[in-house]
């Protein structure tokens, strides 16, 4: 059987609100932060990061972390956060998963004495995700040389 864990997922998509539901479904505790607009039902949604990742095991940020100039990668919030201030309310020690991380915030995650995972670098994911991208990427260019060869008739 597996141990009953309290996580914190923090911004991202519909994709990281369905992984907060699965672990809850799952039998975790699940904290939410920045995702109220798509607010998964039985999750304790807080509207600040210091109680959401305060007594936490886990800490899962979106991938790609980052969007535009340093903020929190969060399009279901209701504002954006300076990805600075979300990883300085992680405690230290706390282990933290986020995909796509640039350096400067593996950089803070070790000034801040964060366990930080890239889950984008795990072979397992990297793998994975990109056969459906090479099979879209295919997809795109079979279209655009049909597009063209039928140019040449017409």
């Amino acid at each position: 059987m597996i141990k009953s864990v309290t996580l914190a997922v923090a911004g991202g998509d519909v994709r990281q609100a369905h992984l907060a539901a699965l672990l809850l479904a799952d039998g975790h505790t699940v904290h939410t932060f920045a995702l109220e607009r798509h607010q998964p039902a039985g999750c304790t949604p807080y509207s600040d990061p210091r109680p959401c990742f305060a007594d936490v095991q886990v800490v899962i940020l979106p991938m790609p972390v980052q969007h535009g100039d340093g903020q929190l990668n969060a399009p279901l919030a209701n504002a954006p956060h300076p990805l600075a201030d979300v990883l300085d309310a992680i405690p230290a020690g706390t282990l933290t998963l986020a995909g796509a991380v640039p350096f400067w915030v593996h950089a803070r995650a070790v000034q801040n004495g964060l366990p930080l995972t890239d889950y984008l670098t795990r072979d397992e994911l990297a793998i994975r995700n990109a056969v459906p991208t090479s099979l879209a990427v295919v997809h795109i260019l079979l279209v655009y040389i049909s597009v063209f060869a039928l140019s040449l008739y017409f």
